[in-house]
C-alpha cells in the first residue's frame, strides 16, 4: 500500500473500535473487550502492518505517569516511529500519533483522524472520536497540555 491508503487504512481500523470499554493492559476490540490509550495504538498500527504483531510492553502499572518520571511510552513508540514536529511548524497527518503530557510524563496517546480530531481510549470510559480542542482530562483541557508528534513514515 502507499503511504495514503496506510493512513486511511489505519483511521478506518481505529475507527472500528470505537465504543470499546477502557482496560488497563487489555487489548481486546468490542463492547465485550476492553484497551487502553497503549495497547490502542499497538493494536491498530499491528492490525495494519506497520509494527509487529508480536509487540507487546505489558505488564506495566495502570499509575507508572504519577509515580516516575521516565518516559517508558515514549521509548517505546519511538522504537517504531519516528517524532515529527507538530503546530504550527508541520500539521498533523491522519494516522501520525500525538502523545499528551499527563503527569509527569507523556502518558496518553491518540490516533490523528484529522487534526485537531483524534481517536482515542479514554480512562473510565471507552475508545472515542473527540476534538481535543474542546476535551478535558481532569481539571485541563487536552489541548493544552505539552504534546508530542510522531509518524511511520519518514
Amino acid at each position: 500500500m502507499d503511504e495514503n491508503t496506510t493512513r486511511a487504512a489505519i483511521v478506518a481500523e481505529a475507527k472500528t473500535w470505537i465504543g470499546t470499554p477502557y482496560q488497563s493492559n487489555a487489548m481486546v476490540k468490542g463492547h465485550r473487550g476492553g484497551v487502553d490509550c497503549a495497547m490502542f495504538p499497538i493494536a491498530v498500527y499491528a492490525e495494519i502492518g506497520c509494527i509487529p504483531k508480536e509487540f507487546d510492553p505489558r505488564p506495566y502499572s495502570p499509575q507508572w505517569h504519577v509515580h516516575r518520571n521516565e518516559e517508558k511510552y515514549v521509548q517505546y513508540v519511538s522504537s517504531f516511529s519516528k517524532e515529527v514536529p507538530g503546530p504550527p511548524e508541520r500539521a498533523p497527518l491522519p494516522a501520525d500519533f500525538v502523545m499528551f503530557k499527563i503527569g509527569q510524563v507523556l502518558a496518553h496517546g491518540a490516533i490523528v483522524v484529522e487534526w485537531p480530531v483524534v481517536i482515542h481510549a479514554v480512562g473510565n470510559a471507552r475508545v472515542t472520536v473527540d476534538d481535543i480542542s474542546k476535551q478535558m482530562i481532569g481539571k485541563r483541557a487536552l489541548w493544552t497540555v505539552p504534546k508530542r508528534f510522531f509518524s511511520i513514515w519518514n
